[in-house]
Protein backbone atom coordinates (compact mmCIF):
# COMPACT_ATOMS: atom_id res chain seq x y z
CA UNK A 1 0.00 0.00 0.00
CA UNK A 2 1.44 3.46 -0.80
CA UNK A 3 1.13 6.25 1.36
CA UNK A 4 -0.41 9.26 -0.13
CA UNK A 5 -0.47 11.85 2.94
CA UNK A 6 2.84 11.70 4.42
CA UNK A 7 2.28 14.38 6.82
CA UNK A 8 1.53 12.65 9.67
CA UNK A 9 4.06 8.80 8.63
CA UNK A 10 6.38 7.47 10.36
CA UNK A 11 9.71 7.52 8.01
CA UNK A 12 13.27 6.65 7.73
CA UNK A 13 15.89 7.44 5.03
CA UNK A 14 18.19 4.76 3.90
CA UNK A 15 20.75 4.93 1.20
CA UNK A 16 19.17 7.99 0.03
CA UNK A 17 15.51 6.77 -0.02
CA UNK A 18 12.88 7.93 2.01
CA UNK A 19 10.44 4.96 3.36
CA UNK A 20 7.46 5.90 5.22
CA UNK A 21 5.33 3.75 7.25
CA UNK A 22 1.95 3.57 8.64
CA UNK A 23 2.99 2.45 12.28
CA UNK A 24 5.92 2.76 14.45
CA UNK A 25 5.74 -1.38 14.74
CA UNK A 26 6.77 -1.42 10.66
CA UNK A 27 9.00 1.22 10.95
CA UNK A 28 11.07 -0.70 13.87
CA UNK A 29 11.28 -3.56 11.40
CA UNK A 30 12.38 -2.37 8.71
CA UNK A 31 14.86 -0.38 10.25
CA UNK A 32 16.54 -3.55 11.98
CA UNK A 33 16.64 -5.55 8.55
CA UNK A 34 16.35 -2.69 5.34
CA UNK A 35 17.51 -5.17 2.99
CA UNK A 36 14.90 -7.86 3.91
CA UNK A 37 12.09 -5.39 2.78
CA UNK A 38 13.80 -3.72 -0.11
CA UNK A 39 14.71 -6.78 -1.76
CA UNK A 40 11.35 -8.46 -1.95
CA UNK A 41 9.80 -8.84 -4.96
CA UNK A 42 5.99 -8.07 -4.14
CA UNK A 43 6.18 -5.11 -1.75
CA UNK A 44 3.46 -4.55 1.17
CA UNK A 45 2.63 -2.92 3.56
CA UNK A 46 6.14 -3.08 5.88
CA UNK A 47 8.13 -1.64 3.18
CA UNK A 48 9.06 1.60 0.90
CA UNK A 49 5.27 3.42 0.00
CA UNK A 50 7.05 6.94 -1.27
CA UNK A 51 7.90 6.24 -4.74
Amino acid sequence: MEITDTSNAESYEYKGETYYFRTTLCKIQFEQNPEKYINKENMDDHTKHQH
